[in-house]
């Protein structure tokens, strides 16, 4: 079983600044629209299944360690610490920033948020250097109705300092049944230090956002990039040319990433033909392969509507895989910031108990063959005040529509 989620990666092409930006937690937005950032593919049941006889020879030395471990140890870990211990030792040596081990109950968990089945408090979050700190609220959820304000540090979950742990931990904790409590401490905002008590619930997940802008410009918000989300940008594109909008400003300013199919579909509303993106995996020797999978635009576009793509640093892998066949197809101007720079492809496998674990197994390319891994997309046009940044998608577009009718 799997279902793809993004991916690029080579030498930076020119127009790609190397950027050493904040880690955006792998799963930055779980708490809203779950492990979106990973460009995964699900995978491992099979594997899962194997016949333990299958295990390599050279691993005899780690079960005579456990053995002398029970035996001699003067403090002895239970069982499951032991494991989990030697799984996150081989993790920790793949030099992946996103390898991950979850337990049984947070990989059950996680798989509801790749499902997009879960409930929450209604947080989008970042991991900062200080610590997760909550990015934006939704309106209309229980996070918003307790006052929880952008910029607060997350510090504890239900009494326990959470400081130290990887936000997959914290957001485990804050994510839950629907109609049960979780008690949240924050610090360094405006309110100080505080507890606030919420009820989790089901959060309607908001996807695309349209409206009509003044000159006649169409305006397309797409927040993740979720299934369906290219019917959904294709649906919103069409509604508001019938309006009369002259052009549109796609707007993927803070889109984590989320499903390879949908940033084709997405491209492929403004992008008649030619390459979107290539996945290289590993082959057996350890080199990537040449151009694995390629993905093409899949028609039917309305490639003579003036496009303009706006791009901040929290825009990562599909988002970056859009922009990034946009800016290489020459198919319409991107502005903002430097994307985040998300070119990597990681496998979500089960192991035989249930746990799970994630690591890197691809790379992503653009159409001309340039890697965005840790380098982002550099717009055409560089505007680093958020506030600026839609007036300046309007004014690039303007010059665009202008062009088009002269």
């Amino acid at each position: 079983m799997s279902s793809p989620f993004e991916g690029p990666l080579p030498a930076p092409p020119r127009r790609h600044r190397a950027a050493g930006r904040r880690f955006l937690a792998a799963l930055c937005t779980m708490l809203l629209v779950g492990s979106l950032t990973l460009v995964a593919y699900r995978a491992g049941e099979e594997r899962a299944a194997a016949d333990e006889s299958a295990l390599p020879a050279d691993l005899a030395p780690l079960a005579d360690l456990y053995e002398r471990i029970q035996r001699d140890a003067v403090r002895v870990p239970d069982d499951d610490a032991l494991l989990e211990g030697a799984i996150e030792g081989m993790l920790g040596t793949l030099d992946d920033p996103y390898a991950a081990y979850y337990g049984i109950e947070d990989f059950a968990a996680f798989n509801q948020l790749l499902d997009g089945q879960f409930s929450g408090v209604g947080i989008v979050v970042e991991e900062a250097p200080e610590g997760l700190t909550v990015a934006s609220v939704l309106d209309g959820t229980p996070a918003a109705d307790a006052g929880v304000e952008p910029g607060e540090l997350i510090v504890s979950v239900d009494g326990k300092d959470v400081r130290d742990l990887p936000s997959e931990g914290i957001v485990g904790l804050i994510t839950g049944e629907a109609g049960t409590d979780v008690t949240v401490g924050f610090s360094g905002g405006e309110a100080g230090p505080r507890e606030l008590r919420m009820t989790r619930a089901e959060i309607a997940l908001p996807d695309v956002d349209q409206r009509l802008l003044e000159d006649g410009l169409g305006y397309v918000q797409l927040l993740q990039f979720s299934q369906a989300a290219g019917d959904r940008v294709r649906d919103a594109t069409e509604e508001l040319v019938a309006q009369g909008a002259r052009g549109i400003v796609l707007d993927l300013r803070g889109n984590p990433g989320g499903l390879l199919g949908e940033a084709v579909d997405v491209a492929s509303v403004f992008v008649e033909d030619g390459l979107v993106v290539s996945v290289r995996s590993r082959q057996a020797e350890g080199e990537l392969r040449p151009a694995a999978q390629e993905y093409t635009a899949q028609g039917d576009a309305l490639e003579d509507l003036p496009l303009v793509v706006l791009v901040d640093e929290g825009s990562a892998s599909a988002s970056e895989i859009v922009a990034g066949a946009v800016q290489d197809l020459d198919r319409g101007e991107i502005v903002g910031q430097a994307t985040f720079g998300k070119g990597t492809v990681q496998t979500v496998q089960v192991l035989r108990d249930g746990a799970g674990v994630k690591f890197t197994t691809a790379e992503y390319f653009t159409p001309s063959g340039d890697s965005i891994e840790g380098v982002g997309v550099i717009p055409d046009r560089e505007v680093e005040d958020p506030d600026a940044q839609l007036a300046a998608a309007q004014e690039a577009l303007r010059s665009l529509v202008a062009g088009a009718a002269a």
